[in-house]
């Protein structure tokens, strides 16, 4: 390998290294909030918890409606902790200097698909809180951004799978 590339990947992998921490650090935020939540609905000490921009009034819940909620939001807790864990993943593959590996390729189509998964857990949680709020807003938002964005990882996880596999021919040829 040439010493330029060398260098573009030993800062490849000192930053997705650092990325990695950070989504750790992340992973135990999610983690947290969720223990928050669950708290705060089977206490009632809290007069309001919010998701996705959406707000539920905790006072105004029946005990069947609360543990709805808890288990939409074990729901959502747990697609954003695999969301981030693939991350972790990913980076854990860049800083041990696998970019452009099958293993990789693998991790980013998850990923997406997990992004896609986000924005439909985003739609369940308004169905949920349409059903759930008696006072509804006269108009809301439902933001499915993140849907896009997976489709758009699954595109870029086939262009590195032809990368891999265009990589893993040149290494056979002599």
């Amino acid at each position: 390998m040439r010493p330029e590339n060398e260098a573009r990947l030993a800062k490849i992998k000192k930053i997705s290294g650092v990325l990695q921490g950070f989504c750790k650090g992340f992973q135990v935020l999610v983690v947290i909030g969720f223990v928050l939540v669950t708290t705060a609905l089977l206490t009632n000490r809290v007069s309001s918890i919010d998701y996705f921009n959406i707000r539920l009034r905790v006072d105004e819940l029946t005990l069947g409606q609360r543990l709805v909620v808890l288990a939409m939001s074990a729901l959502a807790s747990g697609v954003m902790f695999r969301c981030v864990s693939q991350l972790r993943e990913l980076f854990g593959n860049y800083a041990r200097g696998d970019v452009f590996t099958r293993g990789s390729v693998g991790v980013l189509r998850q990923l997406a698909i997990t992004c896609i998964l986000w924005g439909v857990m985003k739609v369940l949680w308004l169905g949920m809180w349409w059903v759930l709020t008696p006072h509804r807003p006269s108009s809301f938002e439902v933001n499915t951004d993140t849907i896009p964005i997976g489709v758009l990882l699954l595109v870029v996880s086939w262009f590195m799978e032809m990368a891999a596999e265009m990589r893993e021919e040149n290494e056979l040829t002599v």
